[in-house]
């Protein structure tokens, strides 16, 4: 099933065709043909929704490339693909999947090339658990404009909740679950510069931190960011709701863009947890108890040692320790935190 591609990666389309252009100019790809019987296949449209047809699970050797075919058929325009990949032995929960031959947004997305394409089928090549024993978990689903890794029903081409799922075990006595909780440490926001070039926003999603300046492919990802201001000192402020003096004046949607409506709002309020409480905090029932409730989009004054709630627009909740304060803005400003947040295995909104 192997086809030589001079410059593009070729998907099989049901009733036309689509092209995903490849990263390199000579590249092999794995094609989906026209009347070749799939052995791994998930099927997704408006009416098989609940559907076993939807979903597949595959024993395969660890370390392998599994092949694995999708065919959506949907009544909107597909121009991008979202594929998570939820590794479950690395309790990140879902993640991005880069797929290596094809040209991705900045978002991370795959583009797909074409007009009025409401159909496709493509074959992957799906990597398996690096060890023995362990599971690894893709979702995948298209939208007819950008989309967002965390939300599913954002522009999906089908509907709100159509996606697609491909469980795959490494060897027939593989076992494992999604985590529901993540930690990270040593997270590290600085003080925000006016042209928007700072890494100032973060993602509780993947604890990536963000440039403004980057524009509006990763907007969605972004859920707050930090400003030391004169009167409040240090501060997290959602994206929604980010003071125009961290830019000189300039608003984010300014900066960056991107539309108010589109950035991301985030809750938060200074816990009365202790530190020794956020540190014992070991799986998402022992967040529950923080934010539940839509509160200020802005904690101030922030110290070391503070413990401050949160809750993102996704609906989950968390717990950030501040653990290092350098004064000031500009270049030499920043702040160092730790995150504990609660994590959707299914990127389907609360």
């Amino acid at each position: 099933m192997k086809k030589l591609l001079k410059s593009s990666f070729i998907v099989a389309f049901t009733a036309t065709s689509l092209i995903f252009t490849s990263c390199t100019n000579e590249n092999e790809g794995l094609g989906a043909d026209p009347g070749t019987e799939a052995t791994n296949e998930i099927i997704v449209n408006p009416t098989n929704a609940g559907s076993q047809d939807r979903s597949v699970v595959i024993e395969a050797n660890a370390n392998s490339l599994v092949p694995v075919r999708v065919d959506y058929t949907g009544d909107k325009k597909m121009r991008r693909m979202y594929i998570t990949k939820n590794d479950f032995s690395n309790n990140l929960g879902p993640q991005p999947y880069k797929y290596p031959t094809a040209v991705q947004k900045s978002d991370g997305s795959i583009d797909i090339d074409g007009d009025d394409k409401t159909a496709l089928v493509f074959d992957f090549d799906l990597d398996a658990p690096e060890s023995l024993n362990e599971v690894v978990e893709y979702v995948i689903w298209t939208t007819n404009d950008r989309g967002d890794f965390r939300d599913i029903s954002d522009s999906n081409s089908i509907d709100d909740t159509a996606f697609g799922k491909i469980t795959i075990k490494a060897g027939a006595n593989a076992t494992g679950s999604s985590t529901d909780f993540k930690s990270f440490t040593q997270t590290i926001l600085a003080a925000p510069l006016a042209d928007g070039t700072s890494e100032t926003f973060v993602s509780v999603y993947n604890n990536e931190t963000y440039k403004i300046s980057e524009g509006i492919e990763t907007a969605a990802l972004w859920d707050f960011g930090y400003l030391y201001g004169t009167t409040f000192k240090a501060g997290f402020y959602s994206a929604y709701d980010y003071p125009t003096s961290g830019f000189g004046g300039k608003s984010v949607e300014e900066v960056s863009g991107v539309s108010q409506a589109e950035l991301n709002r985030c809750y938060f309020a200074m816990s009365t947890k202790t530190v020794a409480e956020f540190d014992a905090a070991s799986d998402a029932s022992s967040l529950e108890n923080t934010l539940t409730t839509a509160s200020s989009e802005r904690v101030r004054e922030l110290e070391e040692g503070d413990v401050v709630e949160f809750l993102d627009q996704y609906g989950n909740k968390g717990l950030i320790k501040v653990t290092n304060i350098v004064p000031g803005n500009g270049s030499n400003g920043r702040i160092t935190f730790d995150v504990k947040v609660q994590v959707n295995a299914i990127p389907l909104k609360q």
